[in-house]
């Protein structure tokens, strides 16, 4: 509920300084083109899906996230992202004696633009990335699982001037972890599914 309340109060404050700029700014806006870069903090709400350990084990809290991005064309970038997500073990008796889980993961993406109008856009994105989970045990040891992350989704943006904006988006991604099992528990352990919903703002570059 607390990340839900983060989430509308971040779109409220955007909303809010999207008005308050619309109403100062009166500059002609410049088209997006090639070495342009943007950058955009999020904040994500997660959800997994599906029948494995992360989905019956965890209650995923808010996510935190930093994109930087680098415009090939007008229509197309490219960029690294870094995200962070809180948990909360829920059921131990899933996952044996992790206590508390901080998943981080480091990749690269691409998105293809669609322009609504000189303000409104429409990113679709899809990339790839390394993540690690990183579990505190209760016996006080802490390890490391590791994974390969893709994911992929819209985004909708929206400019309040040259160099600033705000954005909405959702996203699927599926991690495929590299943990050894036996057979029986591959699909269970093997993967894990999640949807999210994305808000943050944007930093543009010339």
């Amino acid at each position: 509920m607390r990340s839900i309340c983060r989430l509308v109060i971040v779109l409220v404050l955007c909303s809010t300084m999207s008005i308050k700029a619309q109403e100062q700014d009166s500059t002609k806006f410049s088209p997006h083109h090639f070495n342009r870069i943007q950058l955009d903090p999020e904040l994500s709400l997660f959800m997994a899906i599906g029948d494995n350990f992360l989905k019956d084990a965890y209650d995923l809290k808010t996510g935190t996230g930093l994109t930087a991005d680098f415009y090939l064309h007008k229509n197309w970038y490219i960029g690294t992202r870094f995200l962070n997500i809180n948990t909360q073990v829920t059921r131990p008796e899933n996952i044996g004696d992790i206590k508390k889980t901080k998943i981080f993961t480091f990749g690269i993406q691409g998105a293809y633009v669609y322009e609504f109008t000189e303000r409104l856009y429409l990113d679709l994105i899809g990339g790839i990335g390394s993540t690690g989970y990183y579990h505190d045990s209760k016996f006080g040891t802490n390890f490391r699982d590791s994974a390969t992350s893709i994911w992929g989704g819209p985004k909708i943006s929206y400019r309040i001037n040259n160099f600033f904006g705000i954005f909405l988006g959702s996203e699927f991604r599926r991690d495929f972890m590299n943990i050894e099992v036996s057979e029986q528990l591959d699909d269970y352990f093997g993967n894990a599914n999640l949807l999210s919903i994305r808000a943050g703002v944007r930093f543009i570059t010339h």
